[in-house]
């Protein structure tokens, strides 16, 4: 089909995109084409209505995860370590699978399609692999404390021996003799070492180690001597602490990755079921519906121009009928009659039918599955082409006149207009009577 900026499609489709939960899902929309049959565009007007029902009992699914999956995606089939970052994600597109399998099955049983149970079929079991995450991280990627029973012991050590230095060091900074030698009266931590704070010059008068030192010079911060083996004990411990972390993540790491076929083929039907509910959305908006295709007639029935629809405007239906005996239609009529979004409408039918999406017509509208579309409306000057719109417009013609049988749709808008009124209405006369 060409010219379809003309046709206003490019409009269409965008739309249509922003139904999509995801950034891919969003792609796919957008690049949307022609179904290869007939077949095949009846089953996706099939899929459309059981889409629609699903969306009837609830909300609309969401697959904000599949923005994510790439880069953890990526690390797993690699088998590196995931991230807890990762792990979050990870635990996003799980529970967004978990929904959308809640959400099939919420379908009547009369009304589930084997596209619904092959989506049902062939998700992953989730709850297992979601239990493993979250077990290991809270909602905000944090690891948990009790992930395993040796880090929740080396996390009480370490809030025990905390609070040991904590005490010594309290117990320090209340000596009478130590008074002038603070600067304050408090306990805080440099460096992952608790230290006390000391007046710039007093520091030769206790024994310890300097960590830092204020912004004003007024102030070290230091580790006194009989604290040194506590904080060192209590780095051992930390250093314990990120070794069973990294222990936990490894082995996730590794779990997970057995799973990465299963993982891979629940991605593609999140993004399937993204499109799907997308149009299903996108039907509901222009309270679409399906037709039948019939390569005897064209029988549209109230058929309206969905970007009217879509921005609220007053719609006034138009029906077409054609058939083999009767196969030419000429609109005449003043100006801003309605003659091009009639045509519009005819056109977007045709391409909204054969690319699988319901059309905004009567249910018992027919149309021929159209395997050939030219359109001829608008200005089809190009320049790169060194095409005036006279010549661009006699180049569509040409090839509308090698379009033969009921399959074959041409779209003229202000045939010939565009040069002499005497040679345009010979070479118009010429074309028809080409038919």
């Amino acid at each position: 089909m060409s010219n379809l900026e003309n046709l206003d499609w490019p409009k269409i489709v965008k739309h249509l995109s922003t139904y999509a939960t995801s950034g891919e899902g969003k792609d796919r929309l957008l690049s949307i084409a022609p179904l290869s049959s007939e077949a095949e565009a009846l089953e996706n007007f099939k899929i459309t209505a059981i889409a629609q029902e699903l969306l009837s009992h609830g909300d609309r699914p969401f697959m904000e995860s599949l923005d994510l999956y790439h880069s953890w995606h990526h690390r797993l089939d690699k088998q590196m370590q995931l991230k807890p970052m990762e792990l979050k994600d990870m635990r996003l597109f799980f529970m967004e699978g978990l929904s959308l399998r809640k959400i099939l099955k919420n379908s009547n049983d009369n009304s589930k399609s084997d596209w619904a149970q092959n989506i049902l079929g062939e998700l992953m079991e989730l709850k297992e692999p979601l239990s493993a995450i979250e077990h290991l991280i809270t909602p905000d990627a944090e690891i948990r404390t009790d992930a395993s029973e040796t880090l929740y012991n080396l996390y009480n050590e370490k809030k025990n021996q905390a609070q040991k230095i904590q005490s010594a060091l309290n117990q320090l900074v209340k000596k009478n003799e130590n008074e002038s030698l603070l600067q304050e009266k408090f306990v805080t931590n440099r460096e992952g070492r608790w230290v006390v704070p000391i007046k710039s010059g007093m520091q030769h008068n206790l024994q310890g180690i300097i960590h830092a030192q204020s912004n004003t010079k007024q102030t070290v911060f230091m580790e006194p001597q009989e604290v040194v083996p506590l904080n060192n004990y209590l780095k051992k411990i930390e250093a314990e602490i990120e070794a069973e972390i990294e222990k936990l993540l490894t082995e996730i790491s590794r779990y997970l990755h057995t799973m990465i076929t299963e993982i891979s083929i629940t991605k593609e039907m999140l993004l399937e079921c993204d499109v799907r509910f997308a149009q299903a959305q996108f039907a509901i908006t222009l309270n679409a519906k399906p037709i039948q295709f019939s390569s005897e007639q064209v029988d549209l029935i109230n058929v309206r121009h969905p970007l009217m629809v879509i921005n609220g405007e007053k719609a006034i239906p138009n029906s077409v009928r054609l058939s083999r005996q009767d196969r030419i239609l000429l609109l005449s009529g003043p100006n801003a009659g309605g003659k091009t979004v009639l045509l519009k409408c005819f056109g977007l039918a045709a391409q909204m039918s054969r690319c699988g999406l319901l059309v905004c017509a009567e249910e018992k509208s027919i149309l021929p599955f159209f395997k050939d579309v030219i359109v001829a409306v608008g200005d089809s000057q190009s320049v790169d082409s060194h095409l005036s719109t006279f010549v661009g417009h006699l180049k569509t013609l040409d090839s509308a006149c090698k379009m033969n049988g009921p399959q074959s749709l041409a779209l003229i808008d202000e045939i010939c207009g565009s040069t002499d009124p005497e040679e345009g209405s010979a070479l118009a006369r010429g074309f028809i009577n080409h038919y």
